[in-house]
């Protein structure tokens, strides 16, 4: 005749089933990863830097983002001449914070853009969060 095993379901003293004691124990799921690692691996997805394994990007995106990146750079000397006039002219204490602040945020989308640059549309959407930075910082040089 056939013994139960461990393995086999346990039955109370009524005859119910109530639990199956496994052989070994089962593992458990893998703790997820710490929310860094989460964000590290993320940003590496999305942000690289050529290597030899990667095809090189089209001539005409890296010519439309360095175009726009040039329009970028001789626009923001309005904010930037207008910043320097009121670090000189004793001008209101918000606008070098306020200034500098988004021309330092505008600056480091234009470069996570060329860092996208193989993404598909990643880049262009950076580079226009950028725009819309620098047309807020030359809409204050009018307002103040």
């Amino acid at each position: 005749m056939h013994s139960p095993s461990k393995s086999t379901d346990e039955t109370t003293q009524e005859g119910v089933p109530h639990a199956r004691t496994a052989a070994e124990p089962t593992t458990a799921a893998a703790p997820p990863a710490p929310l860094a690692q989460r964000l590290i691996r993320g940003m590496r997805m999305r942000f690289r830097l050529h290597t030899d394994e990667h095809a090189p990007p089209g001539s005409g995106r890296l010519l439309g983002l360095t175009l726009i990146a040039a329009v970028c750079v001789f626009v923001g000397l309005i904010p930037a001449v207008r910043l320097a006039a009121s670090i000189a002219i004793d001008g209101p204490w918000w606008y070098p914070m306020l200034t500098v602040t988004l021309g330092v945020i505008g600056c480091g989308l234009i470069v996570a853009a060329f860092a996208a640059i193989h993404r598909a549309l990643l880049p262009w959407y950076l580079v226009g969060v950028a725009v819309l930075l620098l047309a807020a910082n030359v809409a204050l040089v009018y307002v103040v």
